[in-house]
């Protein structure tokens, strides 16, 4: 990628995110991006189909940054302390922009794409695994557990809800290590 369409895109997102701090995606514009971005709207629709698609393409970046900063994701069931740790500790990095790029009625989506990128990690590493139903609602559970219980009481009690999220993945984890993927 060049550097006028970095700087471009760079400019693009920094105004997206200044709106949406504001406004409701629904209620940002392109001609508002553009000015904001100080770009022409034809530059914009060079690089996005619509305010939508610029949104998903940011929300998916940013899971896939949180992803990348969980140490081996693709080993969350065997070693789901280090999942807990690294995951709490991703969303500690990324909670100001998560919550800007991730409305109240859109947060599902987080633990949904993060699912689906930590499974596609681990299908490489063990593709026997793909279409195994008993081991995908563990790790749903793992992920999704994770998910809610930080948010829902990391703030409230953080010692507490990262030593309790750590333990129950460690007995799922343990489940499927004993039962599922042997």
């Amino acid at each position: 990628m060049d550097l006028r369409t970095q700087k471009t895109q760079k400019a693009i997102k920094n105004a997206f995110i200044a709106l949406r701090m504001k406004k409701p995606l629904n209620k940002i514009s392109v001609t508002e991006l553009a000015k904001e971005a100080m770009i022409s709207k034809a530059t914009f629709y060079l690089h996005y189909k619509d305010i939508y698609d610029l949104s998903e393409q940011l929300q998916d970046k940013l899971v896939l940054d949180i992803v990348a900063e969980i140490p081996h994701p693709e080993r969350m069931y065997t070693d789901s302390a280090a999942y807990a740790q690294g995951m709490m500790t991703a969303f500690d990095a990324n909670k100001a922009l998560t919550n800007i790029l991730f409305s109240e009625d859109e947060k599902h989506l987080i633990p949904e794409k993060i699912e689906s990128y930590i499974k596609n990690a681990i299908y490489e590493n063990r593709p026997e695994l793909r279409g195994n139903i008993g081991f995908d609602i563990v790790l749903s559970m793992i992920i999704n557990g994770s998910f809610y219980a930080y948010r829902n009481y990391m703030d409230k009690a953080p010692e507490v809800t990262a030593e309790w999220i750590g333990r129950i993945a460690r007995l799922l984890s343990d489940y499927i290590t004993e039962n599922i993927a042997t």
